[in-house]
């Protein structure tokens, strides 16, 4: 990670949206001259030094996921996608345990799931970014399009924002200033007068 912020700080002399937008163009939406769309047309995004590296590889993640997936969960068969799961944990146990004329029987079962079409072969929608900035402390980004996978992707990002200070990358808490929330490492949040705020039970206890 500090190699990748390095290498960022190194070649974005411009906004670091447009660095992002030259990397990975099939993210962003553009202009009838193929440039990324002026900001009177779209959100503004503003991300802190930081966290630059992780919404970077956010975005890597994304298009590797999009273009090189080639099968996606059947969305009409949640249901069936859930009892699958539950069953195949319960034939490993099974297997396990018992005799090759139970495995048989299990394995019957195996077939029927198996014949279930939950996976179907076809690309994940495409995804464009809408935004991404700071809010209440943490990394916020939104996109449009996706699924499940992307928005895994963008919630474990956001958790990593969580962690790493916004200003310099390192390892960072929740810190508070008056009615301000900040990730920030330690050294950072006394030179800024922040002081560490207690959780309980993940909610922030306010003085």
């Amino acid at each position: 990670m500090k190699e990748l912020k390095e290498k960022i700080e190194a070649e974005v002399e411009e906004d670091f949206e447009q660095y992002l937008f030259k990397k990975y163009p099939s993210l962003f939406y553009t202009g009838e001259n193929g440039e990324l769309l002026p900001e009177t047309q779209r959100c503004g995004s503003d991300c802190p030094k930081g966290w630059e590296p992780i919404v970077d590889n956010l975005c890597g993640a994304i298009v590797d996921y999009t273009k090189n997936t080639r099968y996606i969960r059947n969305p009409n068969k949640k249901i069936m996608r859930f009892l699958s799961n539950g069953w195949f944990a319960i034939k490993r146990k099974v297997d396990r345990k018992f005799s090759t004329k139970v495995r048989r029987v299990t394995h019957k079962i195996s077939q029927f799931f198996y014949g279930q079409e939950l996976y179907i072969s076809q690309n994940p929608p495409d995804v464009k970014v809408t935004q991404f900035k700071e809010k209440f402390g943490t990394l916020r980004f939104y996109a449009d399009g996706g699924d499940d996978c992307v928005d895994g992707m963008i919630r474990f990002a956001e958790y990593l924002s969580s962690k790493t200070c916004q200003y310099t990358g390192e390892a960072g808490d929740m810190f508070k200033k008056g009615r301000w929330c900040a990730t920030l490492s330690p050294p950072k949040a006394e030179e800024l007068g922040f002081v560490k705020q207690p959780f309980n039970n993940g909610n922030l206890i306010k003085n």
